[in-house]
């Protein structure tokens, strides 16, 4: 458990972050400033729309992610992800250069925006590569990838950061074709007053989609990651199916009640729908799976234990061998 001193340092730290990044700077100084990179398409319709760019200076391209202003202020999300741009980690997608303040043509009229420059992922997010490729993507392979996204929470547990909202999508897969957590305008620094996410329906744990209230108050949000990730852990596994329909049935059954009060009854159901044999999910699966997804956020898996089970440390592709298979995959 984390101390007053604790979140004092912590708090000092984003501080300091928030402090470096409203200093003026010298664009001339940066290949990545405003006015010398040029948006080539846009990548995303999401809320906050992401576009392709390249630098005029250095010709490498990078993902801008546009934030209008509320008023004359910049958005409060984009404060927020700003504040994770000192994170380094080879799962975490890097933020390289931000601006809280820029006048910008947007649908014919002139806009107050900030935006985020970041580093780009070619081969877009792990919704689409399952959807895509499922019929290629192996045991080895799924673990291969969950190892990665595990070893990127430990980093932002370490750093006491909580995601809060994982998913498929908010998953990239680098140039260097390993996975890049991203999308962090909804995170959380342990110490902060307020919890800004209820996280993504299907994706976010009993504790959100349980709750009646509107803005949950979590003493510790770290377990939230790893209900996420054990939601992902299934997708991966199964080839982009869900493991539950949250407050919703599936053919009137309700998976969540399987899931917590008839676990064996959920598994069949599971082989079931589909058409897979009893022994797709074997054993070690299905013990990192139900330890991820503890209806109780203080009962599931650490990611120590995580780290320690059976599953997890089975056969895994080396950096060589990963290259080499998505290589073939993605076929580029």
């Amino acid at each position: 458990m984390f101390t007053t001193d604790d979140i004092k340092k912590t708090t000092a730290k984003f501080d300091d972050v928030l402090a470096r990044r409203s200093r003026p700077r010298d664009p001339s100084e940066s290949p990545v400033a405003y006015q010398n990179i040029r948006v080539l398409k846009r990548l995303s319709k999401a809320k906050f729309p992401v576009y392709l760019t390249a630098s005029k200076v250095n010709k490498q391209n990078y993902a801008m992610k546009i934030f209008c202003h509320r008023g004359e202020e910049p958005h409060p999300y984009y404060r927020n992800e700003t504040r994770f741009a000192s994170l380094k980690h080879p799962n975490i997608i890097d933020m390289v250069y931000c601006e809280d303040a820029k006048d910008t043509l947007y649908k014919g009229e002139l806009k107050k925006m900030s935006y985020i420059l970041m580093e780009y992922a070619p081969h877009g997010d792990f919704f689409d590569i399952v959807t895509k490729y499922r019929e290629q993507l192996d045991e080895k392979l799924a673990r291969t990838y969950f190892r990665q996204l595990i070893d990127g929470i430990e980093f932002l547990h370490e750093s006491r950061v909580a995601h809060l909202d994982l998913k498929p999508e908010n998953l990239l897969l680098g140039a260097d074709l390993n996975l890049k957590i991203a999308d962090f305008d909804l995170s959380h620094v342990f110490g902060d007053k307020k919890i800004l996410s209820r996280g993504t329906r299907y994706y976010r744990g009993p504790e959100f989609f349980k709750s009646s209230s509107s803005d949950p108050e979590l003493k510790t949000p770290f377990p939230s990651d790893v209900y996420s990730a054990g939601i992902v852990l299934f997708i991966l596994k199964s080839g982009g199916i869900y493991p539950h329909a949250e407050n919703d049935t599936l053919e009137g059954i309700d998976l969540v009640d399987l899931m917590y009060n008839h676990n064996a009854e959920f598994w069949m159901k599971h082989c079931e729908l589909q058409e897979k044999k009893p022994s797709f999910y074997d054993k070690d699966f299905k013990e990192l799976f139900n330890g991820m997804v503890k209806c109780n956020p203080e009962d599931r898996l650490t990611i120590k234990e995580i780290k320690q089970s059976k599953w997890y440390n089975g056969p895994v592709y080396t950096p060589v061998e990963l290259q080499k298979k998505m290589k073939q995959i993605l076929k580029c």
